[in-house]
């Protein structure tokens, strides 16, 4: 299994389908494989995918309060009004401002802006700013990345006279706030086909209707800025944003703007290596930087900078704080990982949430998100001061952390965001009870199954398909960024030739693998700590990305690898386990094992009726002998003398079961044991233990069936008077323990309940001390349950250590 503990996940590709698809492009079949796994059937919107182009991008006057804002907007122009755009202090909002800015200033527009700063008025709409604008002869303001919830304030700017336009892609929470024109996909009643644009795409988007109705030309000008606040959001790279970021790109890397070139200067990038990961990690922290550490005024003031000197001592201040962001978002990371682990340490914390006030607020955000990485759960910071706290919370896939904050919306004074992130202020004094309802509702959501992070791996590639013209291939996907990450590709079953540490801090792993003829040499960053699971002669499974780069001008493939699993067949002193853990077509596996193999084989299935489908049109070179966990309540299994394979249909409930079979294993060769059980199969086995072994909350619920039976005079004799205790019918043997135990703490008295049962009762569960019988079934539970977790979710290793120590015993 992993050895990084994570859960891989294979691809399951229609070979036929990528075939054609391949064929249809004309391109190599693993990147069809690829566009496959990535929802693109249709080879007209793999095409499209592969060519973004601004002709692909809808109409903006199928937004909804389009055609009002930009009436509004065009009247205000021609009447000389005073425009103010609202934005905020990310690089999406201060994206997003700045296109405005432009676009109504090429219109004529009297035009200034706005950015809150975090430290002051904090993210969002707020009234003093608005009446400051009327002061100052505003007569109309547009917000931007913000206001779909600013009810009261939308309120105050009607009454002091203020027209409103609102421009957000945040999720409206409910009904959106009155205004001369709302334009967000998201609202009620939007039929615009695309809702996952940023706020400077929705801006961009304005601008383009803007200009569509004063007869001016498409404002391309326009697109780098789009493309930076829609990478900087981590908005799904598909769709509109993917072509806003591709087109975006061209624009930057021709440096037109002086912001951008000078921007790409202090940050040592060059121009042939601007993409969208330079864009994402590179230019726009810099920009994020001076909200965060600051005012987010120098970070637009460069984006609208004209004059190249100018901009260069805007970039070279926005340089600096994103250097002094890296070293205090360090700081914070350092005490927030090992508040964490002590958090972690209780199994009720579901959601990590934590305050300090040595923290600075800015850099939160980007430590909570370090944090869901390192820990594959939702996270929740805050910084607090003088009483409040202003927290930023970052979630893992399928929990949404704005409605978990929705859920505790009474202790919040302001929240906001959307699925993935959130951002929000609290009194310091709600902060414990917003982690114990933090908790509370991700219980029923967030199950011990996620307990691992999840490897996707997008295609399965075979030796001779790592090359470099796939490595060149990739690259028409580009740009990456969310929903469209760089692939991860995964090959199985190389061979370890060699392993070495290397970097000046010897953190770096680096491999030579082999497959047949063919050699990679790939690299695994920070992958030091895995050396010790590794040697030579180790056959592994890779999950790795590919790129193409230049050394001493001869093009060579780089393999980078992000995880190594032990790959599904590994040999023991006396086993050799194959790992099919998991398999969606497990029957069908099985029954091809039997019609293979030729030797003595034993199938173990949880049930009868299990076994019964797995034989069932099966013409095996020898019948196979059948055992199920009927051998825990008294069963018995015939077994043949000396078995040489056991597949593991389900997994047992105890090691007792099987071990026999370990036993008797092949004196001249290794007992071959397969792997085929899944999660799922843990539900039957609880059942299964519920139904033969009875826990100290069923004895309790039979007890007090059984005193209220007795209180109603129908009491005659276990196990017919508690029929009904349960909501499942346990075996036989259940009762025979259930009846012992009840003795042994003097419950009972020949089979009936003692006069002093009540007061046995009194001393529950402390009473179940005295009862040997109850101790060594409390043994057995927790016994099954160790060794369910150890098939279910052991390394392939540890599963055949455990099996070479049964048949030693």
């Amino acid at each position: 299994m992993s050895l990084s503990d994570k859960n891989w996940v294979w691809p399951q590709s229609d070979r036929n389908c990528s075939f054609e698809l391949a064929k249809k492009l004309n391109v190599p079949h693993a990147l069809a494989r690829l566009l496959l796994s990535r929802g693109m059937e249709d080879f007209r919107l793999a095409g499209a995918f592969l060519c973004p182009s601004i002709d692909q991008l809808h109409s903006p006057w199928l937004m909804l309060g389009m055609d009002r804002a930009v009436t509004r907007l065009l009247n205000a122009v021609e009447e000389r009004e005073k425009i103010i755009i609202y934005g905020d202090y990310d690089a999406d909002g201060i994206a997003a401002s700045v296109i405005l800015v432009e676009a109504l200033q090429q219109l004529g527009g009297e035009v200034d802006f706005f950015l809150p700063s975090r430290f002051e008025e904090g993210y969002g709409l707020h009234v003093e700013p608005l009446r400051q604008f009327k002061d100052s002869g505003g007569s109309l303001v547009v917000t931007v990345d913000c206001g779909i919830n600013a009810f009261e304030e939308a309120v105050s700017a009607s009454k002091i006279g203020l027209d409103l336009i609102i421009t957000d892609h945040h999720q409206p929470f409910a009904d959106v706030p009155e205004a001369k024109a709302v334009i967000n996909p998201l609202q009620k009643g939007c039929s615009y086909p695309f809702k996952e644009l940023s706020g400077a795409g929705i801006a961009f988007k304005l601008a383009v209707a803007l200009m569509d109705k004063a007869g001016s030309q498409f404002p391309s000008q326009l697109l780098d800025l789009a493309a930076l606040g829609t990478a900087a959001d981590v908005v799904p790279l598909l769709g509109e944003n993917r072509i806003i970021v591709s087109s975006g790109l061209e624009k930057i890397r021709g440096l037109g703007r002086p912001g951008f070139k000078a921007l790409a200067h202090a940050v040592s990038l060059d121009k042939g290596r601007i993409n969208s990961t330079a864009l994402a990690f590179l230019l726009a922290p810099a920009v994020n930087a001076a909200g965060r550490m600051g005012e987010a005024l120098p970070a637009a003031q460069l984006l609208l900078e004209g004059d190249e000197k100018r901009a260069a001592e805007l970039a070279e201040h926005l340089q600096k704080a994103n250097q002094l962001r890296r070293l205090t978002e360090q700081k914070i990371l350092l005490e927030a990982e090992a508040a964490s682990l002590e958090l972690l340490s209780n199994k009720e914390t579901k959601v990590i949430t934590l305050a300090s006030e040595n923290w600075h607020h800015g850099v939160i955000g980007i430590v909570a998100s370090r944090l869901v990485d390192k820990f594959n759960c939702p996270v929740v910071l805050i910084a607090c001061e003088e009483g409040t706290g202003r927290g930023s919370a970052r979630s893992i896939e399928g929990f949404d952390i704005t409605a978990a904050l929705a859920d505790s919306a009474p202790l919040l004074k302001h929240f906001g965001g959307h699925e993935h992130a959130a951002g929000f202020t609290i009194e310091e004094s709600n902060i414990d009870r917003l982690r114990r309802n933090m908790n509370s509702y991700a219980r029923g959501i967030i199950d011990e199954s996620r307990a691992k992070p999840v490897l996707s791996i997008d295609v399965e590639l075979d030796a001779s398909e790592i090359n470099l013209d796939l490595a060149g291939n990739i690259e028409q996907l580009q740009p990456f960024g969310a929903a469209n990450p760089v692939p991860l590709f995964g090959s199985r079953d190389w061979e370890i030739a060699s392993l070495r540490l290397v970097g000046a801090d010897k953190k770096h792993l680096k491999l030579v693998v082999k497959k047949g003829k063919q050699l990679l040499e790939p690299i695994m960053f920070a992958g030091a700590g895995l050396e010790a699971q590794l040697e030579k002669g180790r056959r592994v499974d890779l999950a790795f990305r590919l790129k193409n780069s230049f050394y001493r001008d001869q093009e060579r493939l780089e393999v980078e690898v992000k995880d190594l699993s032990y790959s599904e067949i590994l040999s023991g002193e006396r086993v050799e386990a194959v790992d099919l853990r998991g398999s969606k077509k497990r029957l069908e596996i099985a029954q091809e094992i039997l019609r293979r193999e030729k030797r003595d084989v034993i199938v173990f299935s949880a049930t009868f009726s299990r076994a019964g489908k797995i034989t069932e049109n099966t013409l095996a070179c020898k019948p196979p002998s059948m055992i199920t966990s009927g051998v825990m309540n008294g069963g018995s299994a015939n077994l043949p003398g000396e078995a040489a394979a056991l597949v593991l249909y389900d997994f047992p409930l105890h090691e007792n079961i099987i071990e026999q079979i370990f036993k008797k294993g092949p004196q001249n060769d290794k007992l071959t044991v397969y792997l085929l059980y899944n999660q799922k199969d843990q539900a039957l086995n609880t059942r299964l233990i519920d139904m033969s072994l009875p826990s100290a909350e069923m004895l309790e619920t039979i007890i007090a069936f059984l005193l209220t039976k007795a209180s109603e005079g129908s009491l005659s004799a276990l196990p017919e008077d508690a029929i009904g205790a349960l909501s499942f019918k346990p075996v036989k043997t259940f009762w025979e323990r259930v009846e012992t135990i009840l003795t042994e703490i003097s419950l009972l008295k020949n089979g009936r309940l003692s006069a002093d049962s009540t007061a046995i009762m009194k001393n529950w569960p402390e009473c179940l001390e005295h009862s040997p019988t109850y101790s060594s079934t409390r043994e057995l539970i927790e016994s099954c349950e160790r060794f369910q977790k150890l098939l279910l979710g052991g390394s392939l290793q540890e599963v055949t250590v455990f099996f070479d120590h049964l048949s030693d015993r």
